[in-house]
């Protein structure tokens, strides 16, 4: 991720500069997932008990394009900085298919076919699995909005920090390390960048492994790799020449 191009950059509005960087395969998987998401939201409708899970689409699709938008990072140059590209994979793109999905759950289950269809099934039990009594109709359009939108945003940055930029650290050291005082080339800079990296990535995985109670003896396992790491990296750094 290079903050070079200044000249293209400077002939461009910052929002031309930003949709453009959403390549035409994200906006074809953008199209898809709406129409998976408008047959999800009718099918949820019918589907008092949730056998069918065609109903998740609509609050899955948004994160769906939030990961693949921070996996293209992988195979893709992009001129913007690290912060550009964290606010398009988190926030930018994911949200058309929120809006598509909260239109289209907003309207099929404000409708009066929608709400017959949703009274009749659910008749002898508790509650409706997709739309319970207390966010039928419009009063589930904000649900929708900012679930879809909030987890959609923490896949991306989880798919980054986890995957993305620790594979990135290896593969394409240099764009890491553009606007930094180290010099990728010589073998202890890109070390410094790598463990960096991997400690980041650990880091998160013990983190999320502490908030879900998993076993405590990954997580200190976790923590102990992530300590190593960023302490090897420090020791490396500060022996470096700088640019």
């Amino acid at each position: 991720m290079e903050s070079g191009a200044g000249g293209v950059q400077g002939r461009q509005s910052p929002g031309r500069l930003l949709l453009d960087e959403i390549s035409p395969y994200t906006w074809g998987l953008i199209g898809m997932l709406a129409l998976a998401s408008i047959y999800g939201s009718y099918d949820s409708l019918s589907d008092a008990y949730g056998d069918r899970r065609l109903g998740h689409i609509p609050l899955v699709a948004p994160s769906v394009v939030a990961i693949w938008v921070s996996f293209e990072l992988l195979w893709r140059r992009t001129a913007l900085t690290l912060p550009h590209r964290l606010f398009i994979t988190c926030i930018l793109t994911p949200l058309p298919s929120v809006i598509i999905s909260t239109i289209a759950w907003a309207a099929f289950g404000a409708s009066g076919y929608g709400q017959d269809l949703i009274t009749s099934t659910s008749e002898g039990i508790y509650d409706h699995y997709y739309w319970p009594r207390d966010a039928r109709g419009l009063a589930a359009a904000p649900l929708m909005f900012f679930g879809g939108w909030g987890v959609a945003g923490f896949m991306g940055l989880m798919s980054l920090l986890i995957v993305v930029l620790p594979v990135k650290a290896f593969l394409a050291t240099r764009e890491l390390t553009a606007g930094t005082q180290l010099d990728p080339s010589a073998a202890s800079g890109a070390a410094v960048v790598r463990m960096a990296f991997g400690a980041m990535s650990v880091g998160t995985l013990a983190a999320i492994s502490s908030a879900a109670d998993g076993p405590g003896l990954l997580t200190l396992g976790l923590l102990a790799v992530t300590v190593a790491l960023l302490a090897g990296a420090a020791a490396i750094a500060v022996r470096l020449p700088r640019r």
